[in-house]
């Protein structure tokens, strides 16, 4: 038979069923490790020339600490971000954070270069495992404003 096994030298798995199931590395990668509220925050129509603060607040969920680190995804010229007034996120490297909040807080200061354009600034709120440095859940935080031209009293 020429190399060629017997059927009956192969194992049958005929009749039998088999179920593959795929389980998660770690318990908190299967669920939602942040919380952010407001994810879209809007500052509506600002004047040119006026600076207004707004901010989010970002909740670690899990029951565990995390490493946080909030970036920046998309950014215009009249958005600012990093060590503003009441913001306690960390955004230059990633920092602990036990089972509790911190704000993030982001400027606009409108410009008549973009008056009338709606702009949007995206900021990426990232969780990782402080031992692995596996990603456990990131979440994207929405800012929203336009500017408008101020009207002359003339």
């Amino acid at each position: 038979m020429g190399g060629e096994a017997d059927e009956e030298d192969q194992p049958s798995y005929r009749g039998r069923g088999f179920l593959i199931v795929a389980l998660p590395s770690s318990s908190t990668a299967a669920t939602q490790t942040l919380k952010v509220t407001p994810r879209t925050v809007q500052f509506e129509m600002r004047a040119v020339g006026t600076f207004t603060l707004k901010g989010a607040t970002v909740t670690n969920t899990s029951a565990e600490t995390i490493d946080l680190l909030v970036t920046v995804e998309r950014e215009w010229d009249d958005f600012s971000f990093g060590l503003l007034p009441g913001s306690t996120c960390p955004v230059f490297e990633p920092e602990p954070l036990a089972p509790e909040s911190c704000d993030v807080v982001v400027g606009f200061r409108p410009s008549d270069f973009f008056a009338g354009t709606r702009q949007d600034q995206v900021l990426l709120a990232a969780a990782t495992d402080p031992t692995t440095g596996e990603t456990l859940d990131s979440v994207r935080i929405a800012f929203v404003g336009t500017s408008r031209q101020q009207h002359s009293t003339n």
